[in-house]
């Protein structure tokens, strides 16, 4: 089997041809030629051909961190001066702690890349994080720029509701919604009688790390979707938007199926038996910020298949390499914390773990299985009891708290004799139904 993949068609490859010779002949940016130096890697001299390509070497997080941010500043000092409402710093949160946070240089108007984000005129952005708020609320200001039209937006912090943001909503009348929809869901288990606020919405724009048909379900459900449209897209911090989620995917696959965008290049690298690789993306543009062969740390597998939409290229997203963390519904399942848990249990030798997103009543919960090899028998109540007074879900409650309070389902237990051996570390997944 092949151990790495262009997803890309051939006509495709040719047209990205040009573009990724004309960077690598002549890349007079700082940020890059220090990169090479130190990856001892030396320029082609000839005609680009794709097997050269797979010798550039990659770019991950940690080597971002240490080339620093002052090569970036000074590579994009010229298009920064020219207009800096169109750029922000934002950072990676470092929650897996696989090195501190990074601080990126980016363009608003380039991280928003997702139909969603150009639909309507009156757009309700509902995000807990206020990074990601304001990105949204300055690329609103951007669209004004030159323009007749009145862009408006309202930002709210969905998880800080009141009756009287109820009210603001409402009069507000937005015809679009930027949100993840762990904000949806919890926005309506909480507020019953929110339903009505979204009834004029047009265009639901989606994003986060995976989401469930159930979420999309739920989401659809409370916003009354039965004619408005609605995208998903899969993007990064670093690479910025990688793919979207049209809706012969949804259709057919649910969730976590993207095409790549096409001025993107998305490779599959380290492919096992299984067909399962690391993601890397390429994004060239603007040339002051462009990403190079970078690892994004996710686990994916390519379909090579023509969608009713046009698009050659499916991505479909398993988890990540090595699983640190999973975000559900306000909660961070930490695959450190497990294993601070499980090493005060010697009888447990192996572990595996399954995060999902279930209906409970009215409310959308996470849950938590664990599968796992023992030594000898176990009393699985008493484990399962032992597991879940220790085990921090957020910063000062352990799962067994939250499941007093019923904000996430009691812990699951399963056992199986022995693992089977695999190439890819995924110890932590998050399961889509």
């Amino acid at each position: 089997m092949t151990n790495s993949l262009i997803l890309k068609s051939a006509k495709e490859l040719k047209e990205n041809e040009k573009e990724i010779e004309k960077f690598l002949s002549s890349p007079n940016k700082s940020f890059w030629l220090q990169h090479f130096k130190v990856k001892k890697y030396k320029l082609p001299k000839k005609k680009l051909i794709w097997e050269e390509f797979s010798l550039v070497p990659f770019i991950d997080k940690s080597e971002i961190l240490k080339l620093g941010l002052n090569l970036r500043l000074k590579d994009s000092v010229n298009i920064f001066k020219s207009n800096p409402r169109h750029f922000l710093l934002q950072s990676t949160s470092g929650t897996s702690k696989a090195t501190a946070p990074v601080l990126f240089l980016k363009n608003v108007d380039e991280m928003i890349e997702g139909e969603g984000h150009r639909q309507g005129k009156k757009m309700l952005i509902l995000y807990q994080a206020r990074a990601i708020a304001l990105r949204d609320t300055i690329a609103m200001i951007n669209r004004n720029e030159g323009k007749n039209d009145n862009y408006q937006s309202l930002v709210i912090n969905p998880f800080g509701f009141t009756a009287s943001k109820i009210r603001a909503v409402k009069e507000f009348a937005a015809d679009s919604i930027v949100t993840f929809p762990a904000c949806i869901t919890f926005l309506i288990s909480q507020f019953p009688k929110s339903y009505s606020l979204f009834a004029q919405v047009k265009h639901v724009f989606l994003s986060g790390d995976f989401i469930s048909t159930l979420q999309l379900s739920n989401s659809k459900q409370a916003l009354s979707q039965k004619n408005a449209t609605i995208d998903i897209d899969y993007l990064t911090t670093e690479a910025d938007a990688i793919g979207i989620c049209c809706k012969y995917l949804r259709k057919k696959y649910g969730t976590n199926a993207y095409h790549p965008f096409k001025d993107r290049l998305v490779e599959l690298i380290d492919i096992d038996s299984n067909g399962f690789g690391e993601v890397v993306v390429t994004k060239l543009k603007p040339i002051e910020l462009s990403i190079l062969r970078y690892k994004t740390g996710d686990i994916a597998r390519g379909l090579n298949t023509k969608c009713n939409c046009g698009k050659e290229w499916t991505l479909f997203l398993e988890g990540r390499n090595n699983m640190d963390y999973i975000k559900s519904l306000g909660t961070l399942i930490a695959r450190a914390e497990i294993e601070r848990v499980i090493k005060t249990i010697p009888q447990i030798v192996a572990w595996r773990g399954e995060v999902r997103e279930v209906k409970s009543k009215k409310a959308l919960l996470g849950e938590l299985t664990l599968i796992l090899q023992l030594q000898n028998h176990q009393n699985l109540d008493v484990l399962s009891k032992k597991i879940s007074n220790s085990l921090l879900l957020t910063p000062k409650k352990t799962l067994a708290n939250l499941v007093e309070k019923k904000n996430f389902m009691p812990l699951k237990l399963k056992l199986v004799d022995k693992f089977p051996p695999s190439t890819k570390n995924v110890p932590l997944k998050k399961i889509i139904n």
